[in-house]
């Protein structure tokens, strides 16, 4: 499996970045987890609903989430958005 990100997700998480140094370690944690085992409690990942229900969420902290799309081997990261914003 690998991970793609698109451009949207690299503008939002260039974004937040500014307000949180400390998001980039981790997102590169989370991720790397989410690589080597998508069932890590520690992500809760879940499957959305509505219009983004073709999409999954991870955890990052709080209620920050990282969405994305599975497409054979590729994960698509699609956006980073609070819990509210889905």
């Amino acid at each position: 499996m690998k991970l793609v990100y698109s451009d949207h997700f690299k503008t939002r998480l260039k974004k937040r970045v500014v307000k949180n140094r400390l998001l980039t370690q981790k997102v590169g944690k989370q991720l790397k987890l989410l690589l080597s085992n998508m069932k890590h409690p520690s992500l809760k990942i879940h499957k959305l609903k509505g219009t983004r229900a073709k999409e999954y969420a991870i955890w990052i902290e709080g209620d920050l989430r990282i969405t994305f799309v599975l497409l054979e081997d590729t994960m698509l990261l699609t956006d980073i958005i609070t819990h509210d914003e889905y």
